[in-house]
């Protein structure tokens, strides 16, 4: 087992109950997107995942560990891109590889390669002359090459021109093949889920998680009833 939500409660300080009584597993080799509207939780349910947000209730255990402890021994297993990681500016995209490169031991630099041709970066640039969406696929680049086992990706695909996204979804279904991983992708771009993943994690106006096949996406936003709850 990947990931394994039990009994979770999240409420933030100002005292709004954002999740409550959560309860989903995520197995090896599942790719499950992450879908709601803007501010239904969709990047603090990363963050928990993360463990950078303290539960009000319940446990997570993120490849048999609690993410919020700080001497995990499985952080080289997996992999987070975010819209908002920072990295000085002054450094190379070829030496931030580097830098990730010495905490993943199954780190390949050919498939680094094989990434950073596919997504079009130039790795002699400096990260502070990228722009936003640059800067999102030479953290990619780091991701696919440190073969990872679970990949948190937060909002990496809103950025991305047309062509680097059907680029990013064609790496990511290729790489699955010959890579066995887990990934959680959150989106807003729900075309993006339809050919990439599993199952869809949805979240609606009530901070409730509905598990759902692909398959179903274009009825999650419907006004009609919600259905039950996986």
């Amino acid at each position: 087992m990947i990931l394994d939500f039990q009994n979770v409660s999240y409420e933030i300080p100002n005292g709004e109950l954002i999740y409550h009584n959560l309860n989903f597993k995520l197995f090896e080799n599942e790719f499950y997107g992450v879908l709601g509207k803007n501010g239904s939780g969709k990047s603090t349910l990363i963050e928990m995942i993360m463990g950078m947000r303290k539960l009000t209730e319940g446990k997570i255990l993120v490849l048999g560990e609690d993410p919020s402890i700080g001497d995990r021994t499985q952080k080289h297993r997996i992999f987070t891109v975010t819209h908002d990681m920072m990295v000085p500016g002054f450094i190379r995209v070829k030496d931030m590889l580097d830098y990730y490169s010495f905490f993943y031991p199954r780190y390949s630099k050919e498939i680094e390669k094989q990434a950073a041709e596919v997504l079009e970066i130039d790795t002699n640039r400096k990260f502070g002359a990228l722009s936003t969406g640059q800067k999102i696929k030479a953290l990619l680049c780091a991701a696919f090459a440190a073969r990872a086992e679970l990949y948190l990706f937060d909002e990496v695909t809103a950025v991305l021109d047309p062509k680097s996204r059907r680029n990013f979804f064609k790496f990511l279904n290729k790489f699955r093949i010959y890579h066995s991983c887990s990934l959680l992708l959150a989106t807003n771009i729900a075309e993006d889920l339809e050919r990439s993943v599993d199952k869809v994690i949805f979240i609606d106006d009530g901070h409730k998680i509905l598990i759902k096949d692909v398959d179903a996406l274009d009825k999650l936003f419907d006004d009609s009833p919600e259905q039950e709850s996986a």
